[in-house]
């Protein structure tokens, strides 16, 4: 695909600050934006550990009720696999695709791709059990350590760079939107997004979203001087292990001590890590005994202590079979991202198909066969965060929504001679549209919002009608179908786990009615995943 053919799309058009480095360029104008910003007083690298991932979850937890639900089904399934009633399908190595977004205020904050390459060599080692400093487990632990058969590789085009006016970034998201100083995130069923930034000081290293949590703000956050092994990376946090904690975060890793600032009676929901008292922190000699725990003490040595980079070196077996949990749970979309298609397939007649899909480039690509021959690639523009959806209501005619960088919901036409739009539709939505035409000129396309209710927006032929609520506790993507003149079904998967049904009869909405089931994904929604 053509990278080189852009135009003004959802979101904004496409520039450095959005998608970085782009092959054979530069990144943007000299001095690394459009206008120029005063950088704040350096601050000193942190001497301390500490991680916000906690706070976060108990910040979601009273922002939706949602996620406490979710939250609960995704602690069952890991406990599944960690006591073996489920266990693994997968032989192989998992892939995941990292977007490393640089959010930088001073020029030393802006890290080298040398810096960036280092992290990712980190993980690579300390997720396959390859780092060499392993041999520092003590003896009696040495039969626990676990290769998670997880490796980490850049996205193509996945090193991003924003110059910010915010001297320091907190626990609160900022740096993961655009419009509050940070950027946007890449489609976060299909990219690992790290944000890379200057942290608050007092020793906040970086935190995480477990998974569960809102996909526009999933991912990992940390501070730039503990991020990889050169460049501006400080000790004792110069090894790249800020960034392997946080991702055993995201992989769905409590702390070694529990989910709380300690005590004998927390918890990590792994039974092969010794019960501890709370954080260590330095490194420690072993034994360090608390809770009575002797005679070996504290697995202090773990990723998912408090200890300085060059004294943490493994993951357990059981800490392995959590992350199993997660990727064949809510982040199962990495296990089938490689292998899935890209975007619906349409046909307006005989002989006649158009295919459409997202390119690395984050557009909209377009071929078809016109019944001899293939025409395209052609690019559409946009910069999306969804997979598209694509409808044809007539001959020649043909529809397709997606949602924008702004989390809106943008429609472009084919009206037998040219493509119209991009137009925004509006609203602020968590899930892939899915459109249906029950006749000439006639749209309607359904989506969930931030409540997880399913949003309705309609086309009669003259204008656009919604967004209405339909209402609904949602934990999948919605399916729509019309079988006939004003006749639509929907289909979702609810928080119960079963199928819920809702009708459009002609003049008033029915349901919701349950089908039951208790409904695992075998192919996942790329948003809100229900298993």
């Amino acid at each position: 695909m053509d990278s080189e053919r852009h135009e003004e799309m959802p979101g904004g058009a496409m520039d450095s600050e959005r998608y970085g480095e782009m092959p054979g360029g530069a990144t943007g104008p000299e001095g690394g934006g459009p206008e120029a910003i005063e950088p704040a007083e350096a601050e000193p690298p942190p001497r301390r550990r500490t991680c916000a991932t906690m706070d976060v979850h108990y910040r979601l937890l009273r922002q939706f009720d949602w996620y406490a639900q979710e939250r609960a089904r995704i602690e069952n399934l890991a406990f599944e696999y960690e006591q073996g009633t489920r266990v693994s399908a997968r032989t192989d190595v998992v892939r995941i695709p990292v977007v490393v977004h640089v959010v930088w205020n001073r020029a030393e904050q802006n890290i080298s791709e040398a810096q960036i390459q280092s992290q990712i060599d980190v993980l690579n080692r300390d997720f396959r059990r390859l780092n060499p400093d392993v041999s520092q487990v003590p003896s009696v632990w040495q039969g626990l350590v676990g290769d998670a058969r997880i490796e980490f590789f850049l996205a193509t085009n996945g090193i991003t760079r924003r110059q910010t006016s915010v001297a320091s970034f907190s626990d609160d998201d900022n740096v993961k939107s655009s419009t509050t100083g940070g950027a946007d995130p890449w489609p976060t069923e299909r990219y690992l997004n790290i944000w890379v930034c200057q942290l608050d000081s007092g020793g906040l290293l970086g935190y995480a979203q477990f998974p569960g949590g809102p996909a526009a703000t999933d991912g990992v956050v940390v501070t730039h001087d503990a991020f990889g092994t050169t460049g501006t990376a400080a000790p004792p946090f110069h090894l790249g292990r800020t960034a392997t904690h946080e991702i055993g975060h995201w992989l769905n890793l409590w702390h070694i001590w529990g989910g709380t600032g300690g005590g004998c009676s927390d918890s990590d929901f792994v039974d092969d890590t010794p019960n501890q008292a709370g954080p260590n922190r330095g490194c420690p000699t072993f034994p360090h005994v608390s809770c009575s725990n002797g005679p070996n003490g504290d697995m202090f040595m773990d990723y998912m202590d408090y200890v300085d980079d060059d004294c943490m070196v493994m993951f357990t077996a059981g800490q392995v079979a959590r992350m199993d949990a997660a990727l064949e749970g809510p982040r199962s979309s990495f296990l089938t991202a490689a292998p899935s298609p890209s975007g619906p397939v349409v046909a307006w007649g005989p002989n006649r198909l158009d295919a459409f899909a997202v390119g690395t480039d984050h557009a909209m690509w377009h071929r078809w066969w016109n019944g001899a021959s293939w025409g395209g690639w052609e690019s559409l523009g946009g910069v999306l965060t969804s997979l598209p959806n694509a409808v044809s209501w007539g001959p020649n005619r043909l529809d397709i929504f997606a949602l924008g960088a702004n989390h809106a919901m943008w429609h472009r036409w084919w009206d037998g001679s040219r493509w119209g739009g991009w137009e925004s539709l509006g609203g602020i939505l968590t899930s892939p549209p899915n459109a249906v035409s029950w006749g000439p000129n006639r749209l309607d396309i359904f989506a969930l919002g931030t409540d997880n209710a399913v949003w309705h927006r309609w086309w009669d032929g003259s204008s656009w009608g919604g967004w209405e609520s339909l209402g609904g506790s949602v934990f999948s993507s919605v399916s729509a179908v019309a079988w006939g003149p004003n006749r639509l079904d929907l289909f979702a998967i609810g928080t119960d786990n079963a199928v819920w049904h809702r009708w459009w009869d002609g003049s008033s909405w029915g349901g919701w009615e349950s089908l039951g089931g208790s409904v695992f994904l075998v192919a996942p929604s790329p948003f809100k995943l229900a298993y």
